[in-house]
C-alpha cells in the first residue's frame, strides 16, 4: 500500500511538475514581441506621407498641404484645423518661395499611430523684402489613417531662434 501511495505520488509530482516546467518559460521582455495586429503603416508609406506633405509646403498649396492633417489636428497642443489654416495661409502668401528640409528623421510605427521626429529647416524668401530666412527646429508629427489615408493627428514644433 505504501510502495503505490509513493509511486503514485512520484507519477504526479513528475507529470505536475513537468506541467508547470512547460508553463511559468520566462521569455525574455525586450525581445520582440509578435504584434496580434499588423503595424498602421510601413516606412515607405511614412516616406512617401513627407515627400508629398514637404511638395505641398514648398508649392505654398494650403488645400494640398491641409490634406494631410486630420480633422481631429492639434499643432502645439493648441490649435485647431481653422488655426492651422489661418497660420499656414499667412506664411505661405508672405514667402516667394519655400524650401523644406527634415534631417535626422526618426521613424516609431506601431498598430494605431506612426510618431515621427526630426529636425526641421525652412528656407524662406519673403515676398515684399526679397530677404532670406532660415527656420530651424525639433519637431514631433504623430500619423494616424483616416479613410485608408496617413494623417497629422497632432504637430509639435519650436523653433530654435527667431531669424
Amino acid at each position: 500500500m505504501k510502495t503505490t501511495t509513493l509511486i503514485i505520488l512520484i507519477f504526479l509530482l513528475v507529470f505536475f511538475g513537468t506541467q508547470i516546467h512547460s508553463q511559468t518559460v520566462v521569455q525574455n521582455p525586450s525581445a520582440p514581441q509578435p504584434s496580434l495586429r499588423p503595424l498602421i503603416a510601413t516606412e515607405q508609406e511614412v516616406k512617401q506621407f513627407f515627400d508629398k506633405y514637404i511638395e505641398r509646403y514648398a508649392m505654398k498649396d494650403i488645400d494640398g498641404f491641409l490634406w494631410f492633417f486630420s480633422s481631429k489636428a492639434i499643432q502645439n497642443q493648441v490649435d485647431r484645423l481653422p488655426e492651422i489654416k489661418g497660420i499656414y495661409s499667412n506664411f505661405f502668401n508672405r514667402s516667394q518661395a519655400l524650401k523644406y528640409h527634415m534631417e535626422d528623421r526618426k521613424v516609431e510605427i506601431y498598430e494605431n499611430a506612426v510618431e515621427v521626429k526630426a529636425l526641421y529647416v525652412i528656407e524662406q524668401i519673403m515676398i515684399k523684402s526679397k530677404e532670406n530666412k532660415i527656420w530651424r527646429g525639433q519637431g514631433r508629427w504623430v500619423l494616424v489613417k483616416e479613410g485608408g489615408d496617413l494623417k497629422i493627428f497632432s504637430f509639435d514644433y519650436q523653433n530654435e531662434k527667431a531669424p
